[in-house]
């Protein structure tokens, strides 16, 4: 095993000059067309080495940027800020070294998360995930408390997805603003406090919004936007129905256009107005004009409980994966095109044991519910890209077609669950799980997509 760059004893200006000498050139005897001549897997394992790699740089070049910063070393050297003076060494990008500095200032709020990344075990998104949930705790919550959420949002990072994870964030983070140091606030409590912070995450996304668009040249036109996450659920749908790859438009006069009237009751800035009639507009697209793929339209489903409806208080779920306040669930589904699927409620038929051999339009649906997308581990291609795969016996075989034995599956995954001899089979949740083929692990032990990974505090 090759001996530690440095020993656990005191270190010197000059030990760390030295040492991040030895790490370039440790780089310069690696010449980067060495990745092509390894086997499968060890350039998996090389990709993931430099991903912690990259994340544990990063986290020394905060500490060093933060050092600077603290030492005014910009202001003895006569630049105008930290980041004009970093961007002057390296990269000439003023703007990026502006938010490099502003990275560093918050790793004194943050030091576990900070140290984390520094071991390799978190990438700077999840760091920035894990920022975002702490600066969501009020002020008046005390430092032992705020150290325990960091702490458990720190060791939950890595066994999660990202989007998995910033929704588990807003439990851990709600169960803190529910708890105090003598006693734990019931689940109503915490659903409460999870709406919460949902609903005032919506508002600030909605003052946020933003629009523009900027002059034809040469017949195109480019524009931008910054609009809340539910609204552009609207738009990703849509997106995802014209994008699909079963999908064929011969000319863009196929699509059916409507215009929208928003009536605004103040007068924000111009960019603001734009943001606000184009989010509106998401939420008007003419999705029943829109291409049907795989028998499933492009439809946004609600996955709300009875309760929801009732108390008014519990986060709700998109088809997509976004959570949305209870109050904003009710309206889209009041409002717009949406599909609620009121757990507890009464439900569809769907079961049609063996009268048809192909899923329907109600079980496609109810299999997006439930599914959200490829149930193969890692895969994230939506329900619209999606075939229906009779799970545990084929058609053909006598098997039925209900929802019970249907699955989605990206035609990719649906050729090498074929081809290389997986199974799929069910949790006591109901979910489904990959079983993977002898060649790849003898004791075929089930695979959980992580979208289907309960959601605890």
């Amino acid at each position: 095993m090759a001996a530690p760059l440095l020993e656990q004893q005191p270190v010197t200006a000059g030990d760390v000059v030295a040492t991040l000498a030895r790490v370039h050139a440790l780089l310069d005897a690696l010449p980067t067309q060495v990745y092509s001549g390894l086997a499968g897997r060890e350039q998996r394992e090389a990709a993931g080495s430099l991903a912690r790699l990259k994340a544990r740089v990063t986290a020394h070049e905060l500490a060093a940027v933060a050092a600077v910063e603290s030492s005014g070393a910009a202001r003895r050297e006569g630049a105008s800020s930290t980041g004009s003076l970093l961007a002057g060494d390296f990269g000439r990008d003023r703007r990026g070294a502006d938010a490099v500095v502003r990275q560093a200032k918050q790793i004194t709020t943050t030091p576990q998360t900070h140290q984390a990344m520094a071991n390799g075990c978190l990438s700077a998104r999840q760091v920035r995930s894990i920022s975002r949930a702490l600066d969501q705790l009020p002020k008046t919550v005390t430092p032992v408390q705020r150290e325990a959420c960091e702490t458990q949002l720190v060791e939950d990072a890595p066994r999660m997805d990202l989007k998995l994870f910033e929704r588990h964030a807003d439990r851990v983070v709600g169960h803190f603003l529910t708890t105090t140091e003598d006693e734990t606030g019931d689940k109503s409590d915490l659903d409460a406090a999870e709406n919460n912070l949902v609903a005032a995450r919506e508002k600030r996304a909605w003052d946020n919004a933003d629009f523009w668009m900027g002059p034809a040249v040469d017949g195109l036109v480019k524009g931008g936007f910054t609009i809340p996450e539910a609204q552009a659920a609207h738009l990703r749908v849509a997106m995802d129905a014209l994008c699909a790859p079963q999908v064929e438009i011969a000319s863009p006069t196929r699509l059916s256009r409507r215009s929208g009237e928003v009536l605004l009751d103040e007068r924000p800035s111009y960019r603001t107005r734009q943001g606000w009639a184009f989010t509106y507009l998401c939420e008007l697209l003419p999705t029943e004009k829109l291409p049907e793929t795989n028998n499933l339209g492009p439809i946004l489903t609600i996955n709300l409980d009875h309760q929801t409806l009732i108390e008014k208080m519990k986060v709700a779920t998109l088809s997509t994966g976004e959570r949305i306040s209870a109050g904003q669930a009710r309206r889209m589904a009041c409002e717009h095109r949406l599909l609620p699927a009121v757990l507890g409620g009464e439900s569809l038929p769907l079961d049609l044991g063996r009268d048809k051999r192909l899923f329907t339009l109600h079980q496609r649906q109810g299999l997006a519910l439930r599914d959200r997308g490829c149930v193969f581990p890692g895969c994230d291609r939506p329900p619209g890209w999606c075939v229906a795969h009779h799970a545990r016996r084929t058609w053909a075989d006598g098997g039925g077609t209900d929802l019970q034995d249907g699955v989605l599956l990206c035609p990719h995954h649906h050729r090498i669950l074929h081809a290389d001899g997986w199974d799929i089979t069910f949790n006591e949740r109901g979910h489904p799980a990959l079983v993977p083929p002898p060649t790849l692990d003898s004791r075929r032990r089930p695979r959980l997509h992580d979208r289907f990974r309960p959601v605890t505090v």
